[in-house]
């Protein structure tokens, strides 16, 4: 009896140590997910080790989950397996005691060096791996698929069983039975698979369903208690916050906020552990989520941890994203669909991570939309029907208006404005793809149809995109005269954050732009 009780302790001074690590941490989806199924490990009720429990007792969903739509239960298990196994290779390796969570289930396992031998963390999380790939297969094709039971791969321990001395022998065989129930229900899920294609390679292929950017199905959603609703400075409409839940609201003043003209987008937001559900119709979106630091914090202070509908993780340390504080950056993610709810939902997982507003966009099915910037301050439709942006993503220079007349040019509205002086453009994209870039000019103030002050050579710039040339020694009258010109450049990868920066250098005088198209390939 004594040794049981020592045992435990020994589990709950490691459960200490692990949640109390640099790797771990109370507040957040992974610690809280631990603290709970070992908690009622030590209490003896693994029977409520449950999906349903995990994701209402310890990460705060509503009681209306579904585990079917909402997979935050099994992407947090799969992102505490890889910490697990992070902190037992570096700040736990000489512990006697090793925290794991075997593949497929949610009952701990305890590890003591001392009875099971040459067995460590290492060995185990090699084995788990091995597990988890062979069973990732029927898993990943439906989220109801069979799991072999607990005692069949031997990892679910109750505080009473898990005291017995377990034979070498007879857990090696208990092992083997359990890799090969796996392996029947991969095989078995393969053919159901396989059987499946073939049946739907047989029916009539219908087209693709493509909503449409301009359907009318947008959302753009302030984040942040007691917002009024808002109208930017291209004619959307935000929504006051009523998608999400969790977190405390907060609020700012007194910032210039750079990168934006509509700088109330990022006065407000929320911040800690929250979650939203938008819901929309059946089709393919594209997800903007829209940050500013404004607490005067350095890189590599704030990392905001998000996951959108239980994908993967991402983890983005918005200072250095943005380039510094009170810097508007927006992080583009594409091809997201809703889940079986009808509805896509955006985690936040940490109590570190905050958010200012989220825009959901009606998008095609691989591909971000494209981006059109155009230099002045309001919206533009040109001629073949394509939405122009007001001038945004910019840093430096100023604005002005053609003195000319633009009458006998095509889309000339496009040509009205430029941006002139020493700037630059950072234009968030989704990554993983290549871009058409193409730059817009007209000569807005040399030469004869702008009064005869100078001419070729008076305006000359460099041009580059993400640290490489694109123009150098530029002279827009050079090439074009007073007519308008365009620049086209292909297969333009984006930055590691998912950005294209353009940076306009003066040579004699001043850079000028009047339009940047950036189109997905």
């Amino acid at each position: 009896m004594q040794s049981v009780i020592h045992r435990v302790d020994a589990e709950r001074a490691e459960l200490e140590l692990v949640l109390s690590s640099r790797t771990f941490g109370r507040n957040n989806y992974v610690g809280r997910f631990l603290s709970f199924v070992c908690e009622r490990y030590f209490e003896g009720s693994t029977s409520e080790i449950k999906e349903y429990s995990i994701a209402v007792h310890a990460l705060g969903r509503q009681p209306d989950f579904d585990p079917q739509s909402d997979t935050i239960v099994r992407v947090t298990a799969h992102n505490l397996r890889k910490r697990l196994e992070l902190y037992y290779t570096a700040e736990g390796a000489d512990h006697p005691v090793q925290i794991c969570l075997p593949p497929g289930h949610y009952v701990p396992q305890f590890v003591h060096r001392g009875e099971l031998g040459t067995r460590t963390h290492e060995r185990y999380a090699a084995e788990s791996l091995a597990l988890e790939s062979e069973s990732s297969e029927i898993l990943d094709a439906s989220d109801s698929a069979p799991i072999p039971s607990e005692a069949s791969l031997d990892v679910a321990r109750d505080p009473v069983s898990a005291q017995r001395p377990t034979d070498h022998r007879t857990r090696n065989l208990v092992a083997a039975l359990g890799l090969m129930l796996v392996a029947v229900l991969a095989t078995v899920g393969y053919r159901f698979l396989a059987q499946r294609s073939q049946a739907e390679s047989t029916q009539p292929t219908k087209p693709p369903v493509i909503q449409l950017a301009n359907s009318g199905k947008d959302i753009h959603a302030l984040i942040g208690a007691d917002r009024a609703p808002y109208v930017d400075r291209a004619g959307t409409a935000w929504q006051s916050d009523h998608f999400c839940s969790g977190g405390s609201s907060f609020s700012v003043a007194g910032h210039t906020i750079q990168g934006t003209e509509d700088p109330q987008l990022f006065s407000a937001g929320r911040h800690g552990i929250l979650h939203c559900k938008y819901p929309v119709p059946p089709g393919t979106y594209e997800v903007h989520l829209l940050f500013a630091e404004t607490s005067g914090l350095q890189e590599n202070s704030r990392y905001v941890d998000f996951s959108i509908n239980g994908g993967p993780a991402a983890s983005v340390d918005i200072v250095d994203d943005a380039g510094g504080d009170d810097i508007a950056t927006t992080k583009i993610y594409a091809d997201v669909q809703p889940g079986s709810d009808g509805a896509i939902h955006i985690d936040f997982p940490t109590e570190n991570s905050f958010v200012n507003a989220i825009e959901i966009l009606p998008s095609t099915p691989s591909h971000m939309l494209p981006v059109r910037i155009a230099a002045g301050s309001a919206t533009y439709r040109d001629t073949d029907g394509n939405s122009w942006l007001e001038d945004r993503y910019f840093f430096g220079g100023r604005v002005s208006s053609y003195a000319g007349t633009l009458s006998g040019v095509q889309d000339g509205r496009l040509y009205l404005w430029h941006r002139f002086g020493h700037f630059h453009y950072i234009v968030p994209v989704a990554t993983g793809e290549k871009y058409t870039l193409k730059l817009h000019f007209l000569e807005h103030w040399f030469g004869a149809p702008n009064g005869g002050t100078g001419g070729v050579g008076s305006r000359i710039f460099d041009v580059s995109c993400n640290g490489s040339m694109l123009l150098k020694n530029f002279d827009i009258y050079g090439e074009a005269g007073s007519k308008p010109l365009v620049k086209t450049f292909p297969h333009i990868e984006p930055t590691a954050q998912g950005k294209i920066e353009l940076y306009f250098t003066p040579a004699v005088n001043y850079p000028s732009i009047s339009g940047i198209e950036i189109i997905p390939e």
